[in-house]
């Protein structure tokens, strides 16, 4: 009995040295035990609404005790020296507590990445830091909360009211509120001075927000959006929907009178120019220069110091608003450091263990170079889903009207797919891993495996059969002539980004001149081509990623003109028109017109309803029909590479920007061991 009753006390005590105790800025490491706290992969008895976090009061009651917080050594010397509050100050009221996944983290250490340049393959890194209203969990299923507490739909979900943290502050200690969220949708995105054309999905959902009061804000829309969690939580975890009032209006015309005479001062055109270096709705290209070291961020980490052309360095943000179960405040890891390098000099980065985490835009062929080398680079090599083989999407409004009329003709579409030898490629480039298909919505419910297959045989000889059906006949070099007397010719203008080798547009480049189709190969960046594809001056284009339902309910767009995931791709004409209600641009002929319409109705559908399914097929079809994306290969693993010095990383289940990367893998709750 006695020895029972010691056992009790013990526990009794050890459950107030974990739960209590003074307030404390730095901490020594020693003193906490991590396999002594609640983990995902020992709870320890504690109930999430949500998987794997929960809100502050409910793990207090759980554990019968307030949560003592504690901060990164990394701040020590700031809040000694009353640069910085105590740790308790500049978290929220409110903070979110995470579940690590396997135990507490040791702060310190640098995570390091890499991508080419600025605006080309900056997303998966951005994904580390990430602070979006709500994610995805990793089951890449369940929406759970983040920058906001909560939310709730009214009945026909055309208003959505989020509530936000007690005390979340910017990572300048400014108060995060209602107000920076009102600003973000009243005085950018609906401001026609900074944005023509309110952007996508606003603008066609004609919404707005209104302000309940300092902590609640309530998102309108003119019919349903039941997409709206999914933008949030997926691909549009990269276009935050709160913006930092209390610094942007100083360059706003609206709160400042003389933002004008002030821009033009310090060498804008305009206050919208000068807005613009503060503020970008894609929210990387702000710290892609100087000015983004002066802009308040709530992500987890900020730029620390002035970006060059080889890398960009960012330091923890002291007011991050989430905590793990032991109290100490995230994320563990001090320093991002983001190296710009050419492709080819990966793989020697990577086996030579200078790369912690790394996936978006590995090309599949280097894969057996880096599985032999994962011991000698210290890594673990992981292989989930997260692309399709390179895509190809004709400029069928392109600006030579012979192009134009070869282009826009299906039957030179269909050719140039039957000509490609699917197989071939698959073995030649990608290790045999990929399934030749086309390329279509991934993980959906209406997309069958005859759709897939459609006009994915390689078959040469009908691709012939039609080219000579449009009367393109061939010349003495047995290429193939344009109705205006001139050589055929594609100008291809590719960025590696988005055809993964060189060898890829090389290998397509001979099938089609197999058919008399002859193709001019210019390797250029990634963001020459997206000034190109918004000028329309791009004859070919292959800037289209593999879809994933999450997205596809929040952006349909993205499978009908013009094509766009981030930057429109082809058929900006037609969108003219569409924005200026037939007064500019060109008329669209009419399948594309049904396109619009069934997006029109798709987000305002519950997803997996039978209408939803209805919708989905005919979207598919019309598609089909048309063979505007021309697929090459389906089911293609996305190397993953971690690093074995990480400590709380999962295996991630798909790899996809439709889920924002690294996003619902919580990269805040990795450390260095």
């Amino acid at each position: 009995m006695k020895r029972k009753v010691l056992v009790t006390v013990l526990s009794m005590l050890l459950v107030l040295n974990l739960f209590s105790g003074g307030q404390k800025e730095k901490i020594d490491q020693k003193i906490i035990e991590p396999s002594s706290y609640p983990t995902v992969a020992d709870a320890r008895g504690i109930k999430t609404d949500y998987p794997q976090q929960l809100e502050l009061d409910k793990f207090e009651d759980q554990i019968g005790k307030k949560l003592t917080f504690y901060g990164n050594p990394l701040f020590a010397d700031r809040v000694k020296k009353g640069e910085l509050e105590t740790v308790e100050k500049r978290l929220p009221a409110e903070p979110l507590v995470v579940l690590p996944y396997i135990g507490i983290g040791k702060y310190g250490g640098t995570l390091r990445g890499m991508c080419k340049s600025y605006e080309s393959g900056t997303s998966e890194v951005m994904a580390w830091r990430q602070a979006n209203m709500v994610r995805f969990s990793d089951d890449l299923s369940t929406i759970v909360p983040n920058v906001a507490k909560a939310w709730k739909w009214n009945k026909d979900q055309t208003e959505i009211t989020f509530t936000l943290r007690k005390g979340h502050r910017w990572s300048d200690g400014k108060p995060f509120t209602a107000d920076d969220v009102v600003f973000y949708m009243n005085d950018i995105m609906l401001n026609k001075e900074l944005f023509k054309v309110t952007p996508s999905p606003w603008g066609d959902l004609d919404a707005s927000v209104e302000k309940i009061n300092e902590l609640t804000v309530k998102f309108k829309f003119k019919k349903a959006y039941t997409g709206m969690l999914y933008r949030l939580a997926g691909s549009g975890s990269y276009f935050d929907v709160f913006a930092p009032k209390h610094f942007l209006k100083t360059y706003h015309i609206k709160y400042n009178s003389n933002a004008d005479a002030e821009a033009k001062k310090n060498g804008f055109d305009n206050w919208t120019q000068q807005f613009g270096v503060y503020y970008n709705k894609w929210k990387d290209a702000v710290v892609s220069s100087p000015y983004g070291l002066k802009v308040p961020t709530l992500e987890s980490h900020i730029l620390m110091k002035e970006p060059t052309t080889q890398r960009r360095v960012f330091i923890a943000n002291p007011y991050y608003f989430k905590v793990d179960t032991a109290g100490k405040q995230l994320p563990y890891i001090d320093y991002h450091d983001e190296r710009f390098l050419e492709e080819q000099l990966w793989p020697l980065e990577i086996m030579n263990g200078n790369i912690d985490q790394k996936a978006q835009n590995m090309p599949l062929n280097i894969y057996p170079l880096l599985k032999e080398n994962e011991k000698k680079g210290n890594y673990t090599l992981q292989l989930p889903p997260g692309m399709i083989g390179p895509a190809f999407i004709f400029n069928m409004t392109d600006q030579d009207p012979a192009l134009r009329k070869v282009y826009g003709d299906v039957r030179f579409r269909y050719a140039m797919s039957l000509a490609i030898n699917r197989n071939e490629v698959n073995e030649a480039l990608f290790l045999g891993l990929g399934v030749p298909e086309q390329a279509l919505p991934q993980n959906v419910p209406y997309v069958t495996e005859k759709d897939k297959k459609f006009m994915t045989e390689y078959n040469p000889k009908r691709a012939n059969e039609l080219l000579d059906e449009m009367g393109l006949k061939k010349g003495a070099d047995g290429m193939r002539m344009r109705s205006d007397g001139k050589p055929l010719t594609i100008l291809w203008e590719y960025t590696l980004q988005y055809v993964w080798s060189a060898e890829f547009p090389a290998l397509i480049a001979e099938y089609w001149r197999a058919v008399g189709v002859n193709v001019l190969l210019k390797e250029v960046n990634t963001q020459l081509t997206r000034e190109k594809q918004k000028a329309n001056t791009l004859d070919i284009t292959s800037e289209w990623l593999a879809i994933y339902e999450s997205a596809m309910i929040e952006a349909p767009h993205r499978f009908l003109p013009p094509y766009a995931a981030f930057w429109p791709i082809m058929g900006m004409p037609w969108m003219d028109w569409k924005n200026s209600n037939g007064a500019s641009g060109e008329e669209p002929p009419a399948w594309v017109k049904r396109l619009w319409e069934i997006a029109d109705e798709w987000v305002t559908l519950i997803p997996g309803s039978a209408r939803y399914l209805e919708l989905g097929r005919e979207m598919v079809k019309i598609n089909q029909e048309n063979l505007v994306v021309v697929g090459t290969l389906g089911e293609i693993p996305l190397i993953t590479v971690v690093s074995n010095r990480l400590g709380n990383t999962p295996k991630w289940k798909i790899n996809s920007s439709s889920y924002g990367y690294a996003y619902p893998y919580r990269a805040d709750q990795w450390y260095i061991k």
